[in-house]
């Protein structure tokens, strides 16, 4: 039991850091070049909670986290960075961001079928994956670097 909590813990640290640094890096540079509407790094109340966007969003990165760590295992082995990749475009994009977040805002799912929205959102998710199988590999290993 002592080694899945440990996994929880880390899954949802590696994911509240892949949130904070890299999905709001990338979300900077979409909104620079005009591709989404998303502010990084915003201290606006979210809609959701009414908390500050990116303490909500790191909470639920980390959550992600915790649901990849349970996937990858508590000594995650092989490419995480793919692994993690495929989980985020599973988990994070299509289920979370197209499916159940539009269904929780009373919009349609899948943003409507509009492929300029639709495609924003597949690359925060495999980057998003990416980053947090990644730390939370390294983050198991004790540190060392794969």
């Amino acid at each position: 039991m002592g080694d899945f909590i440990k996994s929880l813990v880390l899954g949802f640290i590696a994911g509240a850091i892949a949130f904070v640094t890299v999905h709001e890096a990338i979300s900077l540079w979409l909104l620079n070049a005009g591709h989404t509407t998303h502010v990084p790094w915003s201290t606006e109340p979210s809609l959701l909670t009414g908390y500050p966007e990116i303490a909500s969003g790191a909470v639920w990165g980390g959550l992600w986290g915790a649901i990849f760590a349970v996937i990858l295992g508590s000594v995650p082995q092989g490419a995480l960075t793919l692994r993690g990749a495929l989980l985020g475009l599973l988990g994070t994009a299509l289920v979370g961001v197209l499916v159940v977040l539009p269904l929780i805002k009373s919009e349609p799912p899948f943003l409507g079928n509009d492929i300029n929205l639709i495609w924003p959102q597949l690359l925060l998710g495999a980057a998003f994956g990416a980053v947090t199988a990644w730390l939370y590999g390294f983050f198991t290993s004790g540190f060392r670097l794969p």
